[in-house]
């Protein structure tokens, strides 16, 4: 039986929507995305899937992670930090595998006691999103799913990971030391990064992150 893969989605005044690659990635890889709302019903559906997708989208609110919200932080909705937070940490918690991309990786960090960079320059490419702009070094559980030490990645971002949560470690950082990954080694599944993997499925080391993510919650769920 596939693994069912909740995705987390933006959120504005009327709406809750999700870039049409993340459902298309999951979907590569052989799982079934399943769209969840930006509301505390996150954490409630983590009893029908088998790995969470933290997506990305919009700033974190500063009062997550104890500091003012910068002046540059745009597209705030505290409703959808609140429910990932709890998702993130209720899924971790239960092995439940995780993916986090850009804002998820931010989201996940937080979740588990770390706290965000607000904002950092030279990091949103104006080159297409499927375009790759800087590299990445890259190690550990990460290295061995991509297959090498070094990865050329998009980059479309303003806010990054500060001081990392101890559950964490850093696998992946760019040139100019931005954290760039984070995974959790003990657990059967997470791993989240900062660039946009959904966007570059036609380099097949990116469509590797989904083919793990994917495989390890097929492993792990309940129904198999």
């Amino acid at each position: 039986m596939k693994p069912i893969i909740g995705i987390t989605t933006s959120i504005d005044e009327k709406q809750h929507y999700l870039n049409r690659v993340y459902v298309d990635a999951i979907m590569c890889a052989d799982g079934i995305p399943l769209v969840l709302p930006a509301n505390l019903h996150i954490a409630q559906a983590l009893d029908i899937i088998d790995g969470l997708l933290l997506s990305g989208g919009g700033d974190i609110d500063g009062s997550f992670f104890d500091q003012p919200t910068h002046e540059m932080a745009t597209d705030i909705w505290p409703e959808r930090d609140k429910a990932e937070i709890a998702a993130a940490q209720m899924a971790f918690a239960r092995n439940i595998p995780i993916l986090g991309i850009c804002r998820g990786l931010q989201i996940l960090n937080v979740a588990l006691g770390g706290d965000i960079i607000q904002h950092i320059e030279g990091h949103k490419q104006s080159q297409p999103r499927n375009d790759v702009t800087h590299s990445v070094k890259i190690s550990g559980q990460l290295a061995e799913i991509m297959g090498t030490n070094e990865i050329m990645v998009n980059s479309i971002h303003h806010q990054a990971a500060g001081e990392h949560s101890s559950p964490l470690q850093v696998c992946g950082v760019s040139p100019d030391g931005i954290i760039e990954a984070l995974c959790a080694p003990h657990k059967p599944f997470v791993l989240a990064v900062q660039w946009h993997p959904e966007e570059l499925l036609h380099m097949h080391e990116h469509f590797r992150i989904f083919d793990a993510f994917v495989g390890a919650a097929c492993s792990c769920s309940p129904r198999q």
